[in-house]
């Protein structure tokens, strides 16, 4: 998966997030009540599920209650991974948005 240098999320985060939303949208929830089933405000949603750069990080207790509400296992949510664990889908990137080289 392509991915920008500035995104702040790993390959797994971002295709999870993109799940998440389309999840959401299969469903035909609106933000609303999206967010009420998962006891976060609209705002929070909007967050969880952005792949932008001023997105917000995933936990497991959000991805538990996504398998509940959205009636999918997490592996659906997670979809195929590469088999290298050390593979760079993992991990996320650590340098600071708008961080000079000083």
């Amino acid at each position: 998966m392509n991915q920008p240098q500035y995104s702040k999320f790993s390959p797994i985060t971002v295709a999870v997030k993109k799940n998440i939303r389309q999840l959401r949208l299969n469903t035909g929830y609106s933000m609303n009540e999206g967010a009420r089933l998962l006891g976060v405000s609209r705002k929070q949603l909007e967050d969880i599920e952005t792949i932008r750069n001023y997105g917000c990080h995933l936990d497991l207790e959000l991805l538990a209650k996504m398998k509940v509400i959205y009636k999918t296992s997490l592996d659906e949510l997670v979809s195929d991974l590469p088999e290298d664990y050390h593979s760079d889908y993992y991990q996320r990137p650590r340098k600071r948005v708008g961080s000079s080289n000083r």
